[in-house]
């Protein structure tokens, strides 16, 4: 009997430690989630936010840039 109580307690003991580790380890990475994720990789900005630079005299870029455009909403381009 006293021996089921010892792997009770043992098994109760390490059940606490794995819980705490991985408690630790889940917020170290919510850390460096919040201290390096907006700063590594800023958020993308929307079409509608960007600032529209001067339109192209040259015919073809201005055909490339329609095609680039209409393959990236169709999801081709990705």
């Amino acid at each position: 009997m006293t021996q089921a109580w010892l792997v009770v307690f043992e098994t109760y003991t390490l059940t606490i430690a794995v819980s705490f580790l991985v408690a630790f380890l889940i917020h170290m990475m919510t850390t460096l989630i919040r201290r390096f994720g907006v700063s590594a990789h800023p958020l993308p900005v929307h079409a509608e936010e960007m600032e529209a630079g001067a339109i192209p005299d040259d015919p073809d870029e201005l055909a490339a840039i329609a095609i680039a455009i209409a393959m990236r909403r169709s999801g081709e381009g990705r």
